[in-house]
């Protein structure tokens, strides 16, 4: 295995423990309530709040929205058959597999979200961990490596790959803001998107070998 594989493996790995610790500290040891971590950390984020910051930070946290990321994976799965096999695929299938981990922890844990006094934005079902930070950092993470490998104008690939890059950071931040999740929420699912981010990097890397050594065998 290349020592890149190996990092990335293990930093999956060390994502996912973390991700398992902070998971064993809200459950066991705080029975899904309030950690002072997160009033801290909640307390200082409500304290920004402002009119004029409002409105942009609901719209940052709309970009992770379930309907928002069904628009655009079936956007990027219904561009030309490049596009589809180079975006549109490996995104769609990294945010079903960041789905399939959060979903049921959510029903598992049954954390109660911050009072709904303090939210911005309508929200409902449970708290922990927050999906749209897992969801933020797997397609966003994943769409800035893709940008970054096959946008070939580079003006397009600084834009593009910057936007993905905030939004793939600011989302997780923005759920606090609003009022609708805990801290730690965010930091359990950065820590689960992270991880599956890291596992697919891994995936389309090989895969892409794969189909190198194939064409290669083809050529002789």
């Amino acid at each position: 295995m290349k020592r890149k594989y190996k990092f990335q493996i293990i930093g999956a790995i060390l994502l996912f423990a973390a991700a398992a610790i902070i998971s064993w500290q809200v459950g066991w040891i705080y029975h899904c309530g309030v950690t002072p971590l997160d009033e801290a950390v909640q307390n200082f984020f409500f304290s920004l709040r402002c009119g004029w910051l409002n409105w942009p930070v609901i719209v940052l946290t709309h970009t992770s929205d379930t309907v928002t990321i069904v628009i655009l994976c079936t956007i990027l799965v219904l561009s030309p058959f490049p596009g589809r096999k180079k975006y549109g695929i490996p995104v769609t299938a990294a945010a079903v597999s960041g789905l399939a981990i959060y979903k049921p922890m959510k029903h598992l844990f049954l954390r109660e979200r911050p009072d709904a006094a303090f939210h911005l934005v309508a929200q409902g079902g449970y708290s922990f961990p927050s999906g749209h930070s897992v969801t933020s950092v797997v397609v966003y993470g994943l769409l800035f490596f893709l940008i970054r490998k096959y946008c070939r104008n580079p003006k397009l690939r600084t834009f593009l790959s910057g936007i993905c890059l905030a939004l793939a950071l600011l989302v997780g931040p923005s759920r606090i803001y609003v009022g609708v999740h805990w801290p730690t929420d965010v930091l359990a699912g950065w820590c689960i998107g992270g991880g599956v981010l890291l596992l697919s990097l891994v995936l389309l890397d090989k895969l892409d070998e794969r189909n190198n050594r194939r064409k290669e065998e083809a050529w002789h």
